[in-house]
């Protein structure tokens, strides 16, 4: 079986910390960028990421930014994108970006991994 990877788009380095080692825990592979710039590179360089975990407010190009030019989310195959964000997000707006998971911060850290599982195992949450 091949492993799971999260790219982790998040530009606060002790929460980026906190939460790559916990997915590391849980047997993931974790990609992580602390811009959005950073993201694109290692979707550039071939990485087909599971899922992106995706702060909104980076320095630079914001997360939507990543989100409204999806030539690099489609060149790694479409992974399903959660963003992760102390600023407010409406369902449109999730919607319009096609947004697979909202998480408000903070978080609780099992929340995070409930919602990976649910997107890359769907079949094992319908029974």
């Amino acid at each position: 079986m091949t492993r799971r990877s999260i790219l982790l788009v998040e530009d606060d380095e002790a929460l980026r910390s906190i939460l790559a080692r916990h997915l590391r825990a849980r047997d993931y592979v974790v990609l992580e960028a602390d811009s959005s710039e950073a993201a694109v590179a290692i979707l550039e360089s071939g990485s087909r990421p599971s899922a992106v975990v995706l702060d909104i407010n980076l320095p630079g190009d914001t997360g939507w930014s990543l989100l409204r030019d999806r030539r690099h989310l489609a060149a790694a195959g479409d992974p399903p994108v959660v963003i992760a964000s102390a600023t407010t997000v409406s369902p449109h707006r999730l919607e319009e970006f096609g947004v697979a998971g909202y998480l408000p911060k903070p978080f609780p850290l099992e929340t995070l991994l409930s919602t990976l599982e649910r997107l890359l195992d769907p079949e094992d949450g319908g029974s």
